[in-house]
């Protein structure tokens, strides 16, 4: 019965002669599944890669979690010790932040970031020492009064490998003249590029005792804590809570970031239902498609029904044909979708400003999940729109129909 109903389907889809129109129609049709299924995955693809690529760029250029404490006096060196006893803790690292003006010059001025550090804890702790673009981060470690720094600010000041910076700081000392900022002067060792604008553009990297000795900071600002798996983030921010107790202040990637991801995910679900109107404006056509072809093929389905053809069967004959443009435009759909994802990502087709987008290229991240569920719904609307045409073939009277053409 099955193959039955694939025969008859395949032959009330392809026209007689004459029926070119349909033909067109039908084309139409599988076009407009092609269309939505691949804006689908494509667009799914976008999205993912989107929030793939600034969660990857975020965490290789920060910590998974900052612990500060709201004392005066907090004991980092113990809440360290205690951090790093943890399970799923990868590392762990005092930190200073300081904003700064760094200067190259009389004329080369730039805003920045001051992160005092620990060279040999940094490897653990983010993916700067394996960015380097200049320099090595050994020299680094080696050199107390070294910095390393952003590509995109070398750039801005005009700064390379061995050249000399002067770090301006707000934190001044008070004399009767006003505050007389603080100012540090560093050898440039290390140029890094990690993909993220606001760090490559922003960041300057020292020894964190250096830092303290020349801007008189007396402890650090917090600690930076790195883990196996970011994933586990919420469940050790808790037990870090439950180790230190009251006197600190436990952030992580997630809720640092809340507002930017809650975002992209909310953006994905807003263009996924959007672009799923282009595959339901496919099924009108579908659904026009069938109606057409019930007028067309009315005298066949007569015939079919005084051979003693249920409604049943004339019903599934012609929602097998919305299945089969279905089917047809969802595979064709995914193909494309999937080639077009794969080549937009392996040749960075399409550039972005790094300031606005944070990265420097449109990301596609094929999802398997994502491609299924294209299909499915496309398929499923295929199906949908055949339902009222079949319903009006199903009942087609036979006799007004033999008669009609009888006149």
């Amino acid at each position: 019965m099955n193959k039955l109903i694939e025969w008859f389907s395949l032959r009330t889809v392809k026209p007689r002669k004459g029926g070119s129109y349909l033909s067109f129609v039908f084309l139409i049709a599988v076009l407009g599944v092609v269309v939505g299924v691949a804006a689908l995955i494509i667009v799914n693809s976008v999205m993912t890669g989107f929030q793939s690529a600034i969660k990857e760029r975020l965490l290789a250029s920060n910590a998974d979690i900052i612990v500060m404490g709201t004392e005066l006096k907090t004991p980092y060196r113990e809440a360290e010790e205690k951090i790093s006893s943890l399970p799923h803790v990868k590392g762990v690292e005092p930190f200073i932040y300081i904003p700064v003006m760094v200067s190259a010059g009389a004329h080369s001025f730039s805003g920045g970031t001051l992160r005092g550090c620990v060279p040999s804890k940094e490897p653990k702790i983010t993916d700067i020492p394996s960015h380097l673009v200049m320099g090595n981060w050994k020299d680094f470690e080696k050199t107390p009064n070294g910095a390393v720094v952003g590509e995109t600010l070398a750039n801005t000041v005009g700064i390379s490998v061995g050249d000399t910076i002067t770090l301006i700081t707000p934190m001044g000392t008070k004399t009767p003249f006003g505050y007389i900022p603080k100012t540090g002067r560093f050898k440039v060792v290390g140029i890094f590029n990690v993909g993220m604008y606001q760090f490559d553009s922003a960041l300057v990297l020292a020894h964190i005792g250096t830092v303290k000795e020349m801007f008189n900071v007396k402890q650090p600002t917090g600690l930076m804590v790195k883990l196996d798996n970011p994933d586990n983030v919420k469940l050790v921010e808790q037990e870090i809570r439950k180790t230190l107790g009251p006197g600190f202040v436990v952030n992580d990637w997630i809720s640092m970031n809340k507002s930017l991801f809650s975002a992209l995910k909310l953006e994905k679900l807003a263009m996924f239902l959007i672009l799923t109107l282009i595959v339901i404006v496919a099924s009108f056509n579908i659904s026009s498609l069938l109606m057409m072809n019930v007028n067309y093929r009315s005298k066949d389905i007569a015939i079919l029904k005084t051979l003693g053809a249920q409604d049943g069967f004339i019903l599934k004959i012609f929602m097998a044909q919305g299945f089969l443009i279905g089917i047809i435009g969802t595979a064709i759909g995914e193909f494309l979708g999937i080639g077009i994802s794969y080549i937009g990502e392996k040749y960075k087709l399409i550039a972005l400003p790094p300031d606005v987008y944070y990265i420097d290229h449109l990301p596609f991240k094929l999802q398997a999940s994502d491609c299924i569920i294209a299909g499915i719904a496309a398929i499923l609307i295929s199906v949908l729109a055949t339902i009222y045409p079949a319903k009006k073939a199903a009942k087609t009277d036979p006799i007004k129909v033999l008669r009609a053409g009888e006149n």
